[in-house]
């Protein structure tokens, strides 16, 4: 309001003075306005982690990772899709593109034709096979599979760097996130803390159960604790399944519950998606929700 005032009795003075004959400069009034305190521009690219560098958005990629075309999708950049794994089989969009293999065995011939300008894959491909897409010019970039819920976001947040630049790519990252990560936080708010082992498969002489450091084991932690915290060992003997006496076990949902049920007979038995973990996506969220739910009628 004080600078309208100034204004008005800059221009009234400036009348009076023209009425008396002697000609005055219209005053410049937003050159004396003190600048706005803005931050620098920031360039949407390059961008680089781990030891990779993008200096522009991809204009085509494929995927030879089912858990990865689900995440492209997730991040809204499926229209630069141009091939998919033999395994890919959702959403259902991914199943009309051209197959391209696996990492195991990559279709070198499919890929070259597809002409992605980005490969991605979870599972190392073999030397002599990436020696031959690199020099057909195609980039390989390997993300690996997530051992933790923090890798898993980290997969998002990487390749929504690589779509959308430093600029975009968090807003974008964190949409696609937004349900997982609250489903987790509604878990952890539970308060629950139970002793739990992860049935995987059965085996001869014994089960299959996910050890610390795995993802599966890494996002149930928030019920508690896994009582196979051994790394990298799965097979548990009979003897070892008696001593365990868990109060839950997550057990896959492909097993029979009466055979679970015969060697825990005493815990509680929750039927998980361990494909899910397997294949780890957001779509994850409907496996803790469906834990949390069994677990919250315990009290």
């Amino acid at each position: 309001m004080k600078l309208l005032k100034l204004a008005a009795a800059v221009i009234c003075a400036a009348f009076i003075l023209a009425a008396c004959g002697e000609a005055i400069p219209e005053p410049d009034l937003v050159s004396k306005q003190p600048e706005p305190d803005l931050p620098p521009e920031r360039p949407a690219y390059p961008v680089s982690f781990d030891d990779q560098t993008f200096d522009a958005a991809p204009v085509s990629v494929a995927s030879l990772s089912p858990a990865l075309t689900e995440i492209i999708f997730d991040l809204g950049a499926q229209d630069i899709l141009v091939g998919v794994s033999d395994y890919c089989d959702y959403p259902a969009e991914a199943e009309a593109l051209p197959k391209l293999g696996s990492p195991a065995n990559p279709d070198i011939s499919a890929i070259t034709a597809a002409a992605p300008a980005l490969l991605l894959t979870q599972s190392p491909i073999a030397a002599p096979d990436a020696l031959a897409l690199k020099n057909a010019g195609i980039r390989i970039l390997e993300l690996g599979l997530p051992k933790s819920f923090a890798e898993l976001c980290e997969v998002y947040i990487k390749l929504s760097m690589v779509f959308y630049g430093a600029v975009d790519s968090q807003a974008t990252a964190s949409a696609a996130l937004s349900g997982i990560d609250s489903e987790m936080s509604a878990a952890q708010d539970l308060g629950i803390n139970v002793s739990y082992v992860i049935v995987e498969r059965e085996a001869e002489g014994g089960l299959m159960l996910s050890p610390g450091g795995t993802l599966c084991s890494d996002m149930l932690s928030v019920y508690g604790n896994n009582l196979w915290e051994r790394e990298e060992k799965y097979f548990a003997d009979e003897d070892e399944l008696f001593a365990l006496a868990p109060d839950v076990v997550f057990y896959s949902d492909e097993l029979d519950k009466d055979g679970i049920g015969e060697e825990f007979p005493h815990s509680e038995l929750i039927p998980i998606s361990i494909e899910r973990f397997e294949r780890p996506t957001v779509r994850l969220k409907d496996v803790i929700s469906g834990c949390s739910e069994r677990l919250s009628r315990l009290g």
